[in-house]
């Protein structure tokens, strides 16, 4: 993985990073895949780019021979409760007992908590991505451009808008690109990514599309010429502190949580859920918010 300053600015925060997981310095200038005047590039050994569509298909494959049943196309309603405690599910296809039920539905985390009489702060940010043709040559490294938000501050960044803002439109601002770039198998890239907030359940505006671009260009120039061949948006949940919410929620018995995971979700949840499991999660208690 190479993280990457391109900008003078950035470079302080890059070192502070590169040194806190071992990277070591590397001239880009002597490599003609990327443009001669970046600020500078931290080499990290271990760094590589996860395809999460594949990673989703082995976690769902391993929970399916560890015993889970999946309900497919079946929507949860509300949550049904006796004397503070969990007693069922609602579903599209009727009444499920249970007296546990673990709501991990990402942007839309909020919603079925809410039938139990609990709100869950956590709000949606939405983010990009551009898919290119073949990349001949193809980068050396999986990239991540060193000007990307702590997770502490993405919360002041993309948290929930008042309604006033909204009508002063909050909805419309920009919000934040930084280049994230991964080559695949099949010799074409990835390229994101960026945050900005997301009151709607379509794209609000293709126009981070073209600023990712742009900062693609700014690093390579091998990608001037190279073909985009789609481009699409998703949402990321995210909490008013910008840590996730994992574990039981106040005031009712036998339900909990795990979301919030914002932009670092593929490679923290695993062990965010073993914790919900078998105890350790206590910086990410939702009760932090009640």
């Amino acid at each position: 993985m190479l993280l990457l300053a391109v900008e003078e600015a950035e470079l302080a925060h890059a070192r502070a990073y590169a040194d806190a997981v071992g990277g070591e310095e590397v001239d880009l200038r002597a490599d003609p895949w990327f443009a001669d005047d970046l600020a500078g590039g931290f080499v990290i050994e271990g760094g590589f780019t996860l395809d999460a569509m594949g990673a989703t298909s082995a976690m769902a494959e391993a929970a399916q021979r560890a015993g889970v049943d999946f309900g497919l196309h079946c929507e949860a309603k509300r949550i049904l409760l006796e004397r503070g405690r969990v007693r069922g599910l609602v579903t599209d296809t009727g009444v499920v007992s249970t007296e546990r039920v673990v709501v991990a539905t990402g942007p839309r985390l909020r919603f079925l908590p809410r039938t139990a009489g609990v709100d869950v702060p956590v709000t949606a940010s939405r983010g990009w991505l551009l898919e290119t043709g073949r990349v001949d040559p193809p980068p050396r490294y999986a990239i991540e451009q060193a000007a990307w938000p702590l997770q502490d501050e993405m919360a002041a960044l993309v948290g929930a808008p008042t309604v006033g803002e909204v009508a002063g439109g909050a909805g419309d601002e920009p919000g934040i690109v930084s280049l994230l770039l991964g080559g695949r198998p099949g010799g074409h890239c990835l390229i994101g990514t960026s945050l900005k907030r997301s009151l709607l359940q379509e794209p609000e505006t293709p126009a981070t599309v073209r600023r990712l671009a742009e900062r693609a260009v700014r690093v390579s120039p091998v990608l001037r010429d190279v073909p985009v061949v789609a481009a699409w948006s998703g949402r990321r949940a995210v909490t008013p502190d910008g840590l996730p919410v994992v574990g039981s929620l106040p005031g009712v018995e036998g339900l909990d949580v795990a979301g919030g995971f914002s932009s670092i979700g593929m490679v923290t949840i695993p062990a965010a859920c073993r914790r919900l499991v078998r105890g350790g999660a206590e910086a990410f208690d939702p009760g932090r918010f009640a």
